[in-house]
């Protein structure tokens, strides 16, 4: 392997001084790392979030199981939850934040605060008159999303009752994603990368109380939707406090609304925002229809894999592209394109380094992890099978959906909204024709193959449309590091899938107990997990892939360190 193929140096050689290095080499090389860093502390955030979400679908089916209840709160939720990823975390984001960047960066802090306080009220103007409607025409929004709930009126009913509660959800999730924007425009990540896990925080709580009182399915099913709400007043109101210190004072105002330069920049970005970064949720809608006529359960099965199949994503894609996007607006506004090629180029090797291993892990362990975090109450054996097949499915698509997260963006940052925009409609259109002609056959896992399906074209028409803006990023390295990363990727299940297979089948008949009970299920997992984890660090390391020593590189520096101290 070369030093040029932009994975490691070459064999032999030792790594250049920095004083041999050119200057934008060097600053590329502190990039780099500050990403990484910031990268790292965002992760440590949203797995906090992530593990308390994974508690809180735990009880979640412990209370419901994976029938008629579950599908009702599952639809309901989504409603607002779909307008949420439409007009807040998907689209208002991603155009809200290049665009207070550059107002802190060319006009100063007034400008760009007045600039939020516009958007503040014109967000809870809108979502909180979204949110009245939801309110009165909620029986035929569930119509509409869930035909086949018509055939259990009793199903049905709840979904509309629950829906109606969950209606404000709306505008306060939104306001948290609006303040959530504005501390990471300013480089601070850690707490809205934490925030989520106050909401899951409020959830566990009230589902401990609904199952401390053995509460009816059916009333869990609505005091589970307050709980919600309640979740995500905490989740907006933590993250006022930080921006208070930073300046920030909420003002209503609407004036000027539509004559303001950086609102009607938002609202340019946003428009072919709402269908380019709305991909996910819309395949999830399309799939809500056709899951809706398979019967109960289904729905909640998607539901439960989709949790476990965003860990990954939220971990590692969210938290990468989290950190690139500011530092890719900065670029774009620029003009430097080839340090935002260096820097797409970075970020896709390390999303892929993670989230790859990650998708084959979670096809090789799919049932033990579902059975230690889902199989209680009433969540049988079934279910696992059922919602093991989906997680697989899945997972086909984990490495392109994380991908989109890194390259969506920068389209916005190159004001190109469109791109993403037809992308997004090309995968959509995936989805829907190969579910129309598949999910009566396959089921809901024909659901979830569309959806991963529908990822793959996305990323693809990005990364073309991509070389065709900035110039190609073939000397980046990125088709070497891919093969080597497949490779140790599937040793990775391999190794991983077979410890799995000799617990579950070899020993089953000597401690069958035993593997039933907490401990027994947490080694299950943890066993095979745990020994993929270090069969792919040394593969990585064997195959000369650069990119690990960065992820690896600060631990081992740190244990270095603790033994040097103590001397």
């Amino acid at each position: 392997m070369s030093a040029g193929d932009g994975t490691s140096p070459d064999p032999g050689s030792s790594a250049p001084h920095a004083a041999c290095r050119g200057p934008g080499e060097e600053a590329g090389r502190i990039g780099r790392r500050s990403v990484l860093a910031a990268a790292g502390t965002v992760t440590a955030a949203v797995f906090t979030s992530r593990v308390l979400g994974l508690i809180r679908e735990s009880l979640f089916a412990a209370l419901f199981g994976a029938g008629k209840f579950a599908d009702a709160f599952v639809l309901a939720f989504r409603i607002p939850n779909l307008l949420r990823e439409l007009l807040a975390e998907g689209s208002m984001s991603s155009a809200f934040v290049p665009t207070f960047t550059l107002a802190l960066t060319r006009d100063g802090r007034d400008r760009a605060h007045h600039l939020a306080n516009l958007l503040m009220s014109g967000l809870m103007l809108i979502t909180g008159l979204l949110a009245v409607l939801g309110i009165v025409f909620a029986a035929a929004i569930v119509d509409v999303m869930a035909p086949g709930f018509g055939e259990d009126p009793h199903k049905r009913a709840l979904a509309i009752s629950a829906a109606r509660i969950m209606m404000p959800f709306l505008p306060l999730i939104t306001c948290a994603a609006a303040v959530m924007g504005m501390l990471n425009a300013q480089r601070r990540f850690f707490l809205p990368a934490v925030a989520p896990a106050m909401f899951n925080v409020v959830c566990i709580i009230v589902g401990v109380i609904l199952w401390m009182r053995d509460t009816p399915p059916d009333r869990a099913v609505l005091g589970w939707s307050v709980g919600a709400v309640i979740g995500a007043a905490v989740q907006f109101g933590v993250q006022v406090p930080p921006l208070y210190r930073l300046g920030w004072r909420f003002g209503p105002t609407i004036r000027g609304f539509f004559a303001d330069e950086g609102i009607r920049r938002i609202g340019r970005l946003m428009g072919p925002a709402v269908v380019g970064l709305a991909a996910v949720q819309i395949n999830i809608l399309v799939n809500s229809i056709f899951a809706s006529n398979l019967g109960d359960g289904p729905m909640a099965q998607l539901n439960y894999a989709w949790r476990l199949f965003y860990l990954p994503l939220g971990l590692f894609g969210v938290a990468i592209a989290t950190v690139t996007t500011t530092t890719v607006a900065e670029e774009a506004g620029r003009g430097d394109h080839v340090a935002l090629r260096n820097r797409l180029a970075h970020a896709l090797k390390l999303t892929w380094m993670l989230t790859v291993p990650s998708a084959i892990g979670l096809m090789a362990v799919s049932v033990p992890a579902i059975c230690l975090i889902y199989q209680r109450g009433a969540f049988g054996a079934e279910d696992t099978r059922a919602t093991a097949y989906i997680l697989i499915a899945y997972a086909v698509g984990l490495a392109p959906y994380s991908s989109i997260k890194m390259v969506a963006p920068a389209f916005y940052a190159l004001d190109r909204p469109r791109v993403p925009m037809c992308a997004s409609i090309v995968a959509v259109l995936v989805n829907v024709t190969f579910n129309a002609l598949t999910y009566r056959k396959l089921g809901a896992v024909g659901l979830a193959t569309g959806t991963a399906l529908g990822a793959i074209a996305n990323i693809t028409i990005l990364i073309v449309s991509l070389r065709v803006l900035i110039g190609s990023m073939r000397g980046q390295g990125l088709l070497p590091a891919a093969t080597r990363i497949v490779t140790a990727s599937v040793l990775t299940g391999g190794v991983a899938f077979g410890l799995w297979w000799a617990v579950d089948r070899g020993w089953a008949g000597v401690g069958e107990g035993f593997w039933i009970t907490g401990l027994g299920r947490v080694l299950r997992l943890l066993v095979p997990a745990g020994a993929g984890v270090a069969v792919y660090v040394a593969a990585c390391r064997v195959l000369r892939l650069q990119e690990i020593a960065e992820l690896t590189g600060p631990l081992a520096r740190r244990l270095r360190r603790r033994p040097e101290t103590r001397g």
